[in-house]
């Protein structure tokens, strides 16, 4: 999870440089916005991680076990879900939101 954590953290923090110094005159981002798009990247990822199951994909499918404890701990609700929670769809939408709000 360490790994998934920083280096899609790390590609973010490039990707948003871009854009508010090339798209946004240099205008910075909210927390919210920041925080948001974090989210996004990292359910994405989560997401993938879940579709890699499929058994259709044979020896390049990852085991579900890998992936119950890649993520475990750092969902939403866990302790509501299923055992096994990665064959249902849209639970995993929300890892761990938090609103922040500006203070500025």
């Amino acid at each position: 999870l360490w790994r998934i954590l920083v280096s899609k953290s790390a590609y973010l923090i490039w990707k948003l440089r871009y854009k508010r110094v090339i798209q946004n005159e240099n205008t910075p981002f909210s927390i919210q916005e920041v925080n948001n798009w974090w989210l996004a990247v990292i359910n994405s990822k989560l997401e993938l991680n879940c579709d890699m199951t499929d058994e259709t994909l044979e020896k390049r499918k990852l085991k579900e076990k890998v992936v119950l404890q890649t993520w475990k701990g750092v969902l939403k609700g866990e302790s509501r879900l299923p055992r096994n929670w990665i064959k249902i769809g849209g639970v995993l939408v929300c890892i761990g939101l938090r609103f922040h709000q500006d203070k500025g």
